[in-house]
């Protein structure tokens, strides 16, 4: 059996990658989302809940029992050892989905979304890695515009985060993002056309 080839699509928030991912459907392409992954993780019983409660307490739940998602954010986001403890808990059950579902998978390509790709240090499971990018002007634009995330507030997130540049000079493709979706759509379907090819 053809082993399947895993791209890893990363970049910045606001980039749009979510655009990349409705074209990607488009055409089919199996995507996996490591923020959906996360979320099924976090839900009430599971394995990362578990490990998330067993780890700083029951303080996190609301009422029902269910994770405060907000609570979480706002533990991990003020204390970087907080976070560090949480990502050491969550990448590696994020990990073994995404192995899972790939060694499982019948599809010649499949696409894993993985926003903070290159600051986990996945690049090596991968055959190769797309960033989408696009100007930073209109980055902020995007952002304020559909994500209504202030420019302070967006630059906060992004310190995060590499830079688009350092993504982009770690990337093995980068789809420019500047212009209309029939232009990404355009750059998408040569790339994968000699993805299919090879």
């Amino acid at each position: 059996m053809k082993q399947t080839k895993k791209i890893g699509l990363t970049g910045v928030m606001g980039a749009g990658k979510s655009s990349v991912i409705a074209l990607l459907k488009q055409q089919h392409i199996a995507v996996l989302d490591c923020d959906e992954i996360n979320q099924r993780l976090l839900r009430k019983g599971n394995r990362g809940y578990m490990a998330i409660v067993d780890t700083f307490t029951e303080q996190l739940l609301d009422n029902d029992g269910n994770l405060d998602k907000q609570k979480l954010s706002d533990l991990i986001f003020s204390n970087p050892k907080k976070k560090q403890r949480a990502e050491k808990l969550l990448h590696p059950l994020i990990q073994q989905e995404i192995k899972t579902y790939c060694e499982t998978c019948s599809d010649p390509l499949v696409f894993i979304e993985v926003p903070l790709l290159f600051e986990v240090r996945w690049e090596a499971f991968f055959d190769e890695v797309w960033v989408v990018a696009c100007d930073q002007e209109l980055l902020l634009e995007r952002l304020a515009e559909y994500r209504k995330v202030e420019r302070t507030e967006a630059f906060r997130r992004m310190k995060f985060q590499l830079s688009q540049e350092e993504k982009c000079a770690k990337a093995d493709v980068i789809l420019y993002n500047n212009d209309s979706m029939k232009m990404l759509n355009q750059q998408l379907l040569k790339e994968l056309q000699r993805i299919m090819e090879g």
